[in-house]
């Protein structure tokens, strides 16, 4: 009789549960009450979704409604409105201003707009996508040419100096600023980000249910969803940027800014109409924000194009041949040799289509109610829009498994610079702030490298292209590469 109760009970809270669902919602799993039916955090579920589903579908977790996007057409639909540009608000997100919103990637509203408009005139009058900017990356391609030669002749892991070389270029635009290629500092904060990337998933599951951070004790927080690491970088991000910050107070001529940070705090100071939001503690939230973005993805692309070029040796060699013909020996390539070199630049767009770094895209969330393909999509959903899944659509793309550089050009041999479902720096009101910082350093330093090395993988190995297992992301897995000097 018992056992009948508590089964009568289960399908009453069940069907509760389905009748509280909003009408309209894209279709889903039914789920169960209170946890729902869970998120998908890697690409194989989403596919086994999206087959039962279709295009747009709907998870439930912890009464949070997910909308996950798979075509690229109703991405670029969704991400061109308004109502879907928001960023979800989670507070441990946040954990550098103690859960208050800052900065520029997590913002919203006008904090949003402002820091965003703030950045983009500052950075293109910095020189972002121009070409005057390309003596700076050059500078720091030779340094990275100069140290990758320590590694030649023998299998190495990637060189750390690749993160600290690709963040010198961002952060002479927003601090003055060069590091050594092996400063231990800055070395280790980059290693504190890649262990906060790692346990993004205990993060995301703590603000999905909020009360486990009420209830359990901090001991149990710290070893089962990592929080520890969430105060190791707060500490770490507090020391590095309040430095920096106190140094270009030291510095600064308020009748002529050098860099983001000091004309941030010309407008904070002057309390100009754009620094609404701005403060001591929002600066140290976009000085993160450009940090974190500034080394990170475009470093990652390059060891996805070192193990690209190591797996299909005869690319490597055809992109090597072009460059030759193009950039004498002892010149740097640069962006005027751009529309010369359609090898590489279609290497590099192959390679962001088969690695799609950020498959899942950078977290949406809806500000109202709206619709997406006749389903509602409620106020306050949270949106991933799946490039990764756009990326390998067929739809969109012949054979997507095979690693084609053609697809990037045309008849005559000329680059094509645009595709319909590709999208590696997302579209819309909230595309990646640097893209075409992003595009400018991948071409420069990747043809410096393919210049000057050819990468393989090491006697009796196969090179590795599957990707670390780290949520919401593709990194290239660590692994031995050999180095070769080209003569």
């Amino acid at each position: 009789m018992i056992l009948e109760i508590i089964l009568f009970l289960s399908l009453v809270l069940i069907f509760r549960h389905w009748l509280k669902r909003p009408k309209g919602l894209p279709p889903g799993p039914l789920g169960y009450p209170i946890f729902g039916s869970g998120v998908a955090l890697n690409m194989k579920e989403v596919v086994n979704y999206q087959k039962k589903y279709g295009d747009v579908f709907t998870l439930d977790f912890f009464g949070v409604k997910i909308i996950y996007i798979c075509d690229y057409k109703l991405m670029k639909d969704a991400l061109g409105r308004i109502e879907f540009s928001d960023r979800p608000h989670m507070e441990g997100f946040h954990f550098l201003t103690d859960g208050k919103e800052a900065g520029v990637i997590l913002s919203n509203g006008r904090r949003w707009v402002n820091a965003r408009r703030f950045l983009l005139r500052n950075l293109r009058d910095l020189g972002m996508g121009k070409s005057r900017l390309d003596e700076a990356i050059i500078h720091e391609a030779r340094y990275l040419i100069e140290d990758f030669q320590h590694y030649a002749g023998k299998p190495s892991k990637f060189p750390e100096s690749l993160n600290i070389a690709v963040l010198n270029v961002v952060w002479q635009m927003v601090a003055s600023r060069r590091y050594d290629l092996y400063d231990e500092e800055v070395s280790e904060f980059m290693r504190i980000i890649k262990t906060l990337q790692d346990e993004t998933l205990g993060f995301l599951i703590l603000e999905f249910c909020p009360i486990l951070k009420k209830i359990l004790p901090k001991f149990v927080l710290n070893k089962v969803f990592r929080m520890e690491v969430l105060d190791k970088t707060v500490v770490a991000a507090k020391k590095l940027f309040g430095k920096t910050i106190e140094a270009r107070k030291a510095e600064l001529d308020v009748n002529h800014a050098e860099n983001v940070i000091d004309e941030y705090l010309i407008q904070m100071n002057e309390k100009t109409d754009i620094a609404e939001f701005f403060s001591e503690v929002d600066l140290n939230r976009v000085i993160f924000d450009l940090f974190a973005a500034g080394f990170d993805t475009t470093s990652n692309m390059l060891r996805w194009m070192i193990l690209y070029a190591a797996k299909y040796p005869d690319v490597q060699k055809r992109v090597q041949e072009q460059i030759d013909k193009v950039v004498p020996r002892g010149e740097f390539p640069t962006n005027r040799h751009k529309s010369q070199l359609p090898l590489v630049e279609a290497f590099i767009h192959e390679v962001l289509r088969v690695s799609s770094l950020i498959p899942f895209g950078v977290l949406h969330a809806t500000g109202a109610d709206t619709h997406l393909a006749g389903y509602l999509v409620p106020k306050g959903a949270i949106v991933f829009n799946m490039t990764g899944i756009s990326h390998q659509d067929p739809r969109y793309w012949e054979s997507p498994q095979e690693f084609k550089i053609e697809r990037f050009l045309d008849e005559d041999g000329k680059f094509i610079s645009h595709k319909e479902g590709f999208a590696p720096f997302l579209i819309g009101k909230r595309s990646c702030l640097g893209e075409s910082l992003a595009r400018m350093e991948l071409s420069i330093f990747s043809a410096a490298l393919f210049q000057n090395f050819t990468f393989s993988p090491p006697e009796g190995h196969e090179v590795d292209l599957t990707s670390q297992n780290v949520p919401l992301s593709n990194f290239a897995k660590e692994q031995d590469i050999l180095i070769s000097l080209r003569n």
